[in-house]
């Protein structure tokens, strides 16, 4: 409980302004401290057997007689001057003592409880720091503290949300940075990012799986006047002769099992006291997802390319403020689909693909098709589409033409940033709105 709760309020205390910031969500936090934990308390157990020969020592001679206490100081005088210093625990002293009073009227009995009390008091101490000087050990051993710790030597951790979801990935982080960097200077992609944001905000709603809704979420009054007495383990309501029961070592049994059936005896109450329901729920979004359909054909290498990927990272960030997923669809010769749900636990993924080249041919059919059967197959509503491409690219065939006029007809939005000079206009005409990078 010590280490659990040292281990937690050091990480909180270490990680307080990138919290309240927004860097870093509580959850995360919990649940970092929760896994290191878990994976090191089973290391304390060591130490607390450190001590168990001595411990036993201790409770084997407790009960011994005066002549037989006297004599086990003897054997153990060359033991306890080896484990205590004379200021702490003068063991010669004790057995002269012993030695001069009457073992046989028992006056040397005092002499041995104030002995073992002293021992018992020093072996707990002993035991306790050295516990402690481990868990001392383990905390600083922590990952995030001691990257925390680097920060404030000058060897900044954290800088952007990005960098705390990579920070166990430091070489895939500065590979992602030119994208990050150019995601924040762009005003077409800054710009296509807060209207994707702020589209029908209102439609946030919580997913019925996880809870009841907000509006359930009501703590009733306390109870406060008593009808009668009834049954139950209510241990705020207890009459007095239950706890009378708790407290005598004898009957403290007949008390455990009658809390465990239920049948202690209670105040009974009018009003009654509900648990209030926690909001723990999960957010979901009332919209479909975010669908990127990024040209990754040869044509868009180069400073085509860094944009394209820091629109995707844009969009993708997204997730987290608006609790939709996003596909990353990219087509060359062929469509590959990249899924976004969890952008703390997907983040790796994402930069890998940010990190693969752009290369091969250019055919948008396939992505679209993607697209629509995404729209189509999970009854999402209110996407939205983002195209990314030159679009040098013939028309759309009549029947991928059918397939766009019905995804449009479900809500969904189309929206563009178009590389090149001579784009073919039908894919731009589908966009509510476009942007010539």
């Amino acid at each position: 409980m010590i280490y659990s709760q040292e281990l937690r309020d050091r990480t909180f205390k270490a990680y307080e302004e990138d919290v309240s910031n927004g860097m870093v969500r509580q959850r995360e936090l919990e649940e970092k401290v929760l896994t290191y934990y878990r994976r090191t308390t089973a290391s304390l157990q060591e130490y607390y057997s450190r001590y168990t020969p001595e411990w036993e020592a201790f409770y084997s001679s407790e009960f011994l007689s005066d002549m037989a206490f006297l004599q086990y100081l003897r054997q153990m005088r060359g033991a306890f001057k080896k484990r205590y210093e004379l200021s702490e625990l003068n063991i010669d002293y004790y057995i002269v003592q012993m030695e001069n009073r009457s073992l046989l009227k028992g006056e040397a009995s005092q002499l041995k409880d104030f002995f073992l009390d002293k021992w018992h008091q020093l072996l707990t101490r002993k035991e306790y720091d050295y516990q402690y000087m481990h868990i001392e050990s383990l905390c600083a051993d922590f990952d995030l503290l001691k990257k925390k710790k680097g920060k404030e030597s000058g060897n900044r951790l954290l800088g952007s949300r990005m960098q705390w979801l990579l920070h166990n990935y430091p070489d895939l982080y500065q590979k992602m940075l030119p994208f990050e960097q150019v995601m924040k200077r762009n005003s077409s992609i800054q710009e296509l990012a807060r209207l994707l944001g702020r589209k029908h905000r209102e439609q946030q709603k919580y997913d019925s799986l996880s809870g009841v809704d907000k509006k359930m979420l009501i703590r009733h009054s306390t109870h406060s006047d008593i009808t009668g007495v009834t049954l139950g383990n209510d241990l705020n309501s207890l009459l007095p002769i239950e706890y009378c029961y708790l407290a005598d070592d004898s009957l403290r049994a007949v008390f455990m099992e009658r809390y465990a059936e239920k049948r202690l005896q209670l105040f009974d109450y009018k009003s009654k006291e509900t648990d209030p329901v926690k909001d723990d729920k999960q957010k979901v979004s009332g919209q479909g997802p975010y669908i990127i359909c990024v040209d990754t054909s040869g044509s868009m290498q180069g400073d085509r390319e860094v944009l394209s990927k820091s629109a995707i990272l844009a969009i993708a960030q997204l997730t987290e403020k608006t609790h939709r997923k996003c596909y990353v669809i990219n087509f060359s010769d062929e469509a590959v689909s990249l899924l976004i749900e969890d952008l703390g636990r997907d983040m790796p993924k994402l930069a890998e693909f940010l990190n693969k080249s752009f290369d091969g041919g250019t055919d948008i059919e396939p992505a679209l098709r993607e697209a629509a059967h995404i729209i189509n197959g999970n009854d999402f509503r209110e996407s939205d589409i983002v195209l990314i491409s030159d679009f040098e690219m013939p028309p759309l065939s009549r029947d991928l033409q059918e397939q766009v006029k019905l995804i449009k007809r479900r809500k969904t939005s189309f929206f563009g940033l178009a590389f090149g000079n001579r784009p073919e206009m039908e894919y731009l005409n589908l966009c509510e709105r476009y942007w010539e990078m």
